[in-house]
C-alpha cells in the first residue's frame, strides 16, 4: 500500500504530462489500395487543409487504404482497423492516436490505486 502512494503520483505526472498539445498533421500520404507491404513510392503525399486534420490508415483483410481527414476514430479488431496520428506522413504503420494511449494509461493507473487501496 505504501509503494503504491508513493508512485501514484509520478504515474499521475506522467499521464498529465502525455497530454501534450496537438498538431494538425499537415501532410500525410494517401494511396487506394496501398497493398499490405509498405512502398512510399507507391503512395502520393497530400496536403491537409483543416486545423486539427489526422493522418488515416485503414486495414481490411489485404486492402490498406491510407488518406487524411478531419476526425479519427483509431479501431483495432484483429489486425483489420482504422489508425490515426496526427504528426506528418505518420499512416505508414499501425499506430494509435495518443488519447486512446492516455485512455489506457489512465484506466491502468485509476485500477491500481483501487486494487492497492483494498
Amino acid at each position: 500500500m505504501m509503494m503504491m502512494m508513493t508512485m501514484f503520483p509520478i504515474i499521475l505526472l506522467v499521464f498529465i504530462i502525455s497530454f501534450d498539445t496537438t498538431y494538425a498533421a499537415s501532410s500525410c500520404y494517401s494511396c487506394n489500395p496501398c497493398g499490405t507491404t509498405w512502398n512510399p513510392s507507391a503512395a502520393n503525399v497530400i496536403q491537409t487543409s483543416g486545423l486539427n486534420d489526422y493522418c488515416r490508415k485503414t486495414v481490411t483483410g489485404t486492402l490498406v487504404v491510407k488518406d487524411s481527414v478531419s476526425t479519427c476514430n483509431s479501431v483495432n479488431i484483429l489486425n483489420n482497423g482504422v489508425y490515426c496520428c496526427q504528426t506528418d506522413l505518420c499512416n505508414t504503420a499501425n499506430k494509435y492516436s495518443p488519447k486512446l494511449i492516455n485512455l489506457g494509461f489512465f484506466i491502468l493507473s485509476f485500477l491500481l490505486k483501487i486494487y492497492y487501496e483494498i
